[in-house]
């Protein structure tokens, strides 16, 4: 399906994490003209405390996320070797390939089953026991039942490349402004600027937000408009295992995957506990439990502690479109799994804004289906 109004010559993105940092470079590759927004530092928010997996399974093992975030692999690895090269920035990107941890039976026969299933689907994955999976990582609990093997995955430093994306759209023509947003001017029913904290006014054609979870704050405070966005506390930590990493990244109750740093990131604690999200010793503790339960002869050395403030929708699916109460005004709010998905959300809003194209599961994250989902879920508002 497409759509029939006409493309946006200059547009204001909001937000200098990941997604805000994707959609400038995708809609600076098409020549619009691009200002990027952010309060404080690019990257300063969920995108800093990023583990940076491009990791198609991360939110379970069949439909919908799986769909997303195969075309958001595949993107990425379009358009990594270009950002990379024209920015001279290294990313730290590497291939890594993730354990899925069985702990009990009943967890190994669906893991078993899931594998077989994916495998039909073209997925590079493979049920490995307990004996291969300790051969693959032998620091692994001698208890394991074994895993999901997937083969097909990219890890980087998050922060790295959303500054290369940035620069990368600057390259282009793009303006980066280190400025606040604090409302949206309208005339006649339709988005023309964005007013800044300093009182200055910068026009455009369209607005996108993706500001994480501020999004929804956002816009109920400049338009008195409800979207299900809310806020998702992460705490992490980074162990300094140096020259001695995990020959595959494990995932069981947290995830567990080495960089190119010397450091092994180790989250989520996840705390919907508001914005004011800061490491905590009870969160160091419970997340060094999970790795010493999984993988006991991984030297525990915690390098550092980290914190972010990452998205939560209705079931997790990312709302991305227009806001039907104001022409030209746009929201890009993802799941937690904002850093997996950047890539194609950005390609989705691109295509749409520019060729007027409607992608398959366009519908399934508009804004209206998101409030649908969140009315239809008595468990949403707790």
């Amino acid at each position: 399906m497409t759509h029939t109004s006409n493309p946006p010559s200059r547009v204001c993105v909001i937000g200098g994490g990941i997604i805000g940092s994707f959609i400038a470079y995708r809609l600076s590759l098409e020549g619009v003209s691009v200002t990027l927004f952010e309060r404080d530092r690019l990257g300063s928010g969920a995108s800093g405390a990023s583990a940076g997996n491009v990791q198609i399974l991360a939110d379970g093992f069949e439909g919908f996320h799986i769909d997303l975030g195969t075309e958001s692999l595949a993107l990425y690895r379009k358009y990594l070797p270009s950002i990379k090269g024209e920015t001279k920035t290294d990313p730290l990107d590497h291939e890594v390939r993730y354990l899925f941890a069985a702990k009990d039976e009943d967890e190994a026969i669906e893991f078993r089953r899931s594998a077989s299933n994916l495998a039909r689907r073209g997925l590079k994955v493979e049920w490995l026991d307990g004996h291969s999976a300790r051969e693959l990582e032998p620091r692994l609990n001698p208890g394991l039942l074994g895993g999901i093997l997937h083969s097909d995955c990219v890890q980087m430093d998050a922060g790295r490349l959303v500054s290369a994306l940035a620069r990368s759209a600057q390259l282009r023509g793009a303006y980066v402004a280190g400025s606040e947003v604090v409302g949206l001017e309208r005339e006649g029913g339709r988005v023309v600027g964005v007013r800044l904290k300093e009182g200055t006014v910068i026009g455009c054609d369209a607005a996108v937000l993706a500001m994480g979870a501020w999004t929804g704050a956002a816009l109920f405070n400049w338009l008195n408009i409800v979207l299900p966005i809310k806020p998702l506390g992460l705490q992490k930590i980074h162990l300094l295992t140096g020259d001695n990493p995990l020959n595959c990244a494990v995932r069981s109750s947290v995830n567990i995957v080495s960089r190119r740093d010397g450091m092994t990131h180790v989250g989520s604690k996840q705390e919907p506990s508001g914005f004011d999200v800061l490491p905590t010793e009870e969160g160091k503790r419970w997340l060094i439990e999970q790795v010493n339960d999984v993988l006991p002869g991984l030297n525990v050395n915690v390098a550092e502690a980290w914190a972010g403030c990452a998205v939560r929708t209705p079931e997790a699916v990312p709302i991305l479109g227009p806001i039907d109460e104001l022409e030209g005004l746009y929201v890009a709010a993802p799941s937690a799994n904002g850093f997996l998905l950047a890539a194609v959300m950005a390609e989705i809003l691109a295509n749409y804004l520019l060729k007027g194209e409607e992608h398959s599961f366009w519908n399934e994250m508009s804004a209206s289906a998101a409030i649908k989902r969140a009315t239809n879920n008595p468990e949403w508002d707790r």
